[in-house]
């Protein structure tokens, strides 16, 4: 005898199926099942069968759906015989009376209760867990229609995504992250937004030596939050990351601690999803915002209207103040201050800059392609703007902490990673970097005295402007200011020494005539006597 809820509604005795009625007999049926042993009013029967709208004779068609029940529940035969199930008719309301133990709901919460008891051992939690994740045949009720049923598949997704995730860090902890690996993918799939699950994923990819994997599974998860929330990955999920990128094994956790319940945000099983009414895209995302993402993202220039060229009387008609000084603090936000202050291994984040490099090419290829077009040719799209944001971050957690060799070295991988991908497709990718920049930018020193989002614009725009080409120079360069230096005031003097030529790219960029920009902007601006450019430099 088995009553089985954890996929279509099933009854069986001795190995075979009975049949279960109508869908609204079979709410009825459910909703006995799942409260067993427990009384439920006729009220509450009513409601939960017509969702609080039932129709004039609901009690008589109730009456009938208990009794075609009675029926079904007279074939099932006990393990020791006699009747399985009965439902009776008591003051508080009906009651099923059936053994807890020959319903896979209730099955299913007893082993998460054993794989979630600390006194028990961690193998015989995770055998707990992992029998109770075998009885899921499919979406709970499935076909069954109301809010209660509903309700209840929320309950039941919930309830297997808590015990997934504590399956997932029973077997990380007991070395096995193979088993880890060839189960949670299916799991992801089916929720896509659970980041525990992705994180307990993310870090048995990396204690199996598929480090590569779980970078790259990272970006697909922040991606995916990006698209379908609008969200940063979380606090746990950015640990992770930070730990696989520094080449680090994850601390153990306790084998006794207490499993903690999984929040995922909106839970949504691919099973019952529904296409979400808006499609959030996030402009600015995550690194290295400037302000807030309504405000930082600046839509790519297009190649038939060029930017403002410094020094022009055009004024850009925007609603913003000016820049002024940009430091760390005045540009970070609550995200990017807990991405910075993690240290990062330099080796590491040389390595991957060697592993990622020779895959840009390919990636900006797809990126410039129109959206679904592939060549059978081409690579899996890497992120490589990500990663050269991660570098960005990276550097700046280096520098905040003191550690200048590290940050220096980290800069400059960033800033040849950043000048790879706006050689390739500068109208996609520069945007996505400007803001990165501005950051490391504001670090060694240079302000700016234009708007925002004209400034933006202009690093993004390595067509129309030399301030791509400039401002890689100055951070190759390892240049830090003493005195403030302007970009603007700069490149207008850059443009307009005799016999130079406006830049478009670093090996254009006379290192000499760029000293000279820089000494004349201090003269200008400040009013300095420095007449050697060392002299300004941080030593």
């Amino acid at each position: 005898m088995d009553f089985r809820l954890l996929g279509e509604i099933e009854v069986q005795s001795g190995g075979r199926p009975l049949d279960v009625g109508t869908p609204r007999q079979q709410v009825v049926l459910a909703a006995l099942v799942v409260d067993a042993r427990r009384p439920i009013a006729i009220e509450v029967l009513i409601d939960r069968v017509w969702d609080h709208a039932p129709p004039a004779n609901a009690r008589p068609v109730l009456y009938a759906h208990l009794s075609r029940i009675r029926g079904l529940l007279r074939q099932t035969v006990a393990p020791g015989g006699g009747t399985a199930a009965r439902i009776e008719r008591r003051h508080a309301g009906y009651v099923l009376e059936v053994d807890p133990e020959l319903v896979d709901l209730h099955r299913f919460r007893r082993l998460v209760e054993q794989g979630t008891d600390r006194q028990r051992d961690e193998e015989a939690r995770a055998a707990a867990l992992a029998e109770a994740l075998r009885l899921w045949r499919g979406e709970p009720l499935a076909g069954l229609p109301g809010t209660w049923a509903a309700q209840v598949r929320r309950s039941c997704h919930r309830q297997r995504l808590d015990a997934a995730v504590w399956w997932a860090e029973a077997e990380f902890r007991l070395g096995r992250p193979t088993a880890v690996i060839s189960a949670v993918p299916d799991l992801t799939a089916e929720y896509p937004l659970a980041e525990p699950l992705e994180c307990v994923l993310i870090q048995a990819l990396h204690a199996a030596g598929r480090g590569a994997e779980a970078l790259d599974r990272y970006g697909a998860v922040r991606r995916r939050l990006a698209e379908e929330l609008g969200a940063d990955p979380g606090e746990e999920l950015r640990t992770v990351y930070r730990t696989v990128l520094r080449g680090d094994q994850p601390p153990p956790e306790e084998a006794g601690a207490a499993p903690r319940t999984v929040r995922p945000g909106p839970l949504r099983s691919r099973a019952a999803a529904s296409p979400p009414a808006v499609a959030h895209r996030w402009t600015d995302p995550v690194s290295e915002g400037v302000g807030t993402p309504s405000d930082a993202g600046v839509p790519a220039p297009t190649r038939t209207t060029a930017a403002p060229r410094p020094g022009s009387t055009e004024t850009p008609s925007l609603p913003e103040g000016p820049l002024g000084h940009l430091d760390a603090a005045a540009t970070e936000t609550p995200s990017s201050r807990q991405r910075v202050r993690t240290p990062h291994r330099r080796a590491v984040l040389a390595a991957l800059v060697a592993m990622v490099l020779p895959t840009a090419t390919g990636s900006a290829h797809v990126l410039r392609r129109d959206e679904g077009e592939r060549d059978e040719n081409d690579g899996p799209q890497a992120p490589s703007f990500e990663l050269a944001r991660e570098l960005f971050a990276a550097a700046e957690a280096f520098d905040q902490e003191g550690k200048a060799r590290e940050a220096r070295a980290t800069v400059v991988d960033a800033v040849r990673l950043w000048g790879k991908l706006i050689g390739l497709d500068p109208d996609r990718n520069a945007p996505l970097l400007a803001p990165a920049v501005l950051r490391a930018l504001g670090r060694a020193g240079v302000d700016f005295s234009v708007l925002r989002p004209a400034l933006l614009s202009w690093l993004g725009n390595p067509v129309y402007t030399p301030y791509p080409a400039i401002s890689q120079v100055i951070l190759l360069q390892g240049w830090r200011f003493t005195a403030p230096v302007f970009l603007d005031v700069v490149v207008w003097n850059y443009e307009h020494t005799p016999g130079a030529t406006s830049p478009r790219d670093v090996a254009d960029v006379h290192t000499d005539v760029l000293k000279a920009a820089v000494l004349e902007n201090t003269r200008t601006r400040h009013g300095t006597q420095v007449t050697e450019f060392d002299q300004l430099l941080k030593h």
